[in-house]
């Protein structure tokens, strides 16, 4: 049986929170696995194989380099899942773009866990190992503005923020959102169906499978990832990343979601298998 160390952030309060990685690790010790929790960068133990499951956009450095005492390390390289990493449809102020834009933080989920972060580093009186450059957030949806020409001076001069092609996925039926979920070769891909073209579990209306795009894997492989959660569209035949998530929550429990989650468990001992 397998030694697997979850490496993260020292705020991150991985217990108590709902993540997806959470649910895997149950099933990891439900089939015998030794499972430790890090957080921070004191006592990690000796491990066959590591998760790096810190939920801020930029991996600092020093996990990096501590993670290399482990001869696996799961996501090793994505070390950076900001839209200025990760997003193929930036709008630059006079690029050309007329269609509408959505205006974005450039850190991962609204800036949100790093605000949370500094804030704590500050209240325990600790340099904070967070991205250089300013921490905006927002718990706001992010605006959509008609067009590039709307956007006021201020977001183009925040370095913090990012202005982005709104390219939403529509037919007939509605909005849809596509959304990949993996752990090395297991996976699913669900699209999600609503009437609004910002879905959120609250609107979603239904839900279907659909499969990998290879623009996708392709993306995957650019980025780093080997367990995690992208959202993405398909318009024109063409695949469009929308977010890259490397600790993604869990989702709603269902026997097939419950299903699907034993399935993804299962990457875990392909990987290893295809490693040693």
């Amino acid at each position: 049986m397998a030694r697997i160390v979850l490496i993260t952030h020292t705020y991150d309060n991985f217990r108590s929170r709902k993540f997806l990685l959470g649910t895997l690790a149950g099933h990891w010790i439900n089939a015998g696995h030794d499972v430790s929790v890090t957080a921070g960068l004191g006592n990690w133990p000796d491990g066959d194989i590591a998760i790096m499951h810190l939920d801020i956009s930029v991996t600092p450095a020093a996990y990096c380099e501590a993670s290399k005492r482990y001869p696996i390390v799961v996501n090793g390289a994505a070390t950076d899942i900001r839209k200025t990493r990760v997003s193929h449809n930036l709008v630059r102020a006079n690029d050309g773009w007329t269609g509408p834009v959505m205006i974005k933080t450039d850190l991962n989920c609204g800036g949100i866990p790093e605000m949370q972060a500094l804030q704590q580093f500050r209240r325990d009186g600790k340099p904070a190992d967070l991205p250089p450059g300013p921490i905006v957030s927002t718990t706001q949806p992010y605006p959509i503005l008609p067009s590039a020409g709307e956007v006021p001076d201020e977001v183009w001069n925040n370095p913090g923020l990012v202005v982005e092609r709104f390219l939403p996925e529509q037919d007939a039926q509605g909005f849809a959102l596509r959304v990949w979920v993996f752990f090395a070769e297991r996976e699913r891909c669900t699209r999600y169906r609503g009437t609004h073209p910002i879905l959120k579990r609250v609107n979603i209306v239904g839900r279907e499978p659909v499969p990998v795009p290879e623009e996708l894997r392709a993306e995957r492989e650019r980025l780093g990832f080997e367990y995690g959660k992208f959202d993405f569209v398909v318009r024109d035949g063409r695949a469009i990343l929308y977010d890259a998530n490397k600790t993604p929550t869990a989702p709603p429990r269902s026997p097939q979601v419950d299903a699907s989650n034993v399935d993804l468990a299962g990457g875990l001992d392909a990987m290893m298998r295809k490693r040693s």
